[in-house]
């Protein structure tokens, strides 16, 4: 019994032991200078172009972490990981600046090509859930105006009919489709060659007029407000910003 507790213990300290040697390891960014200067090996032309990439891929990093970061608030839960995979950009983000910082532009600049990808992979999968969310409404509006289009058909053809929906209203709203169909198309294009940031503006014009399109076919005040309720998230997201509840 004693000699069973003796193992049990000795194996708590040794995990402990180990736990703390990775504890006390540097954190990215964080490392002595030898420890640097061994992560930052290269020539004086890899160093002037990794330099380079930190620099002018920047803005673009930081754009893209702020788009990250309103679509992952607002559908994250619609994207497995997002939120974990954003922290974790955020903080590999820091970690490019603190090697910048520090002038180990080679390891900056690799850091900064890894964190890319990261976010080029985020985005490419948000960009999908963009793609799902867009079809289904447009086809949403296609149908209403079909229907639209077949009943007007019918009255129409009947002796003392009134039209319901004029057809200056139909026209309208068809044309309103068909651009939304090509801002979809363009974020289609744009998902192909992994220009997935711009795929998701894309995407957030034709959403805008897909709603839009539901809305104005609506006559009641409170018919065109549960249209509204019903997107609130999307049309918050429209306009770049993170929705919240109290200002439904």
């Amino acid at each position: 019994m004693l000699k069973n507790s003796f193992i049990i213990l000795s194996f708590c300290f040794v995990c402990l032991s180990v736990s703390a040697q990775e504890s006390g390891a540097p954190e990215k960014g964080k490392e002595s200078f030898e420890e640097l200067d061994k992560l930052d090996q290269g020539n004086n032309l890899e160093r002037k172009q990794y330099k380079n990439i930190s620099e002018n891929n920047k803005d673009r990093v930081i754009n893209a972490i702020k788009l990250l970061t309103i679509v992952t608030a607002n559908f994250g839960d619609e994207v497995p990981d997002s939120k974990t995979a954003l922290d974790k950009i955020k903080k590999d983000y820091q970690v490019v600046l603190r090697y910048y910082y520090r002038r180990a532009y080679i390891a900056s600049g690799k850091a900064m090509v890894a964190l890319e990808k990261d976010i080029s992979t985020l985005l490419g999968k948000f960009s999908k859930n963009y793609d799902t969310k867009t079809q289904n409404l447009l086809a949403e509006c296609a149908d209403l105006i079909t229907g639209q289009e077949q009943s007007q058909l019918v009255e129409t053809s009947q002796e003392g009919s009134k039209v319901v929906v004029p057809y200056r209203e139909i026209a309208e709203g068809q044309q309103k489709l068909r651009i939304a169909y090509g801002q979809m198309g363009l974020a289609t294009d744009m998902s192909r060659d992994d220009r997935f940031y711009d795929a998701i503006v894309h995407y957030r014009i034709a959403k805008d007029y897909g709603i839009k399109i539901l809305s104005d076919f609506k006559e009641a005040e409170a018919d065109k407000k549960a249209i509204t309720d019903k997107y609130s998230k999307d049309l918050s997201d429209n306009r770049n910003q993170i929705f919240s509840q109290q200002t439904k």
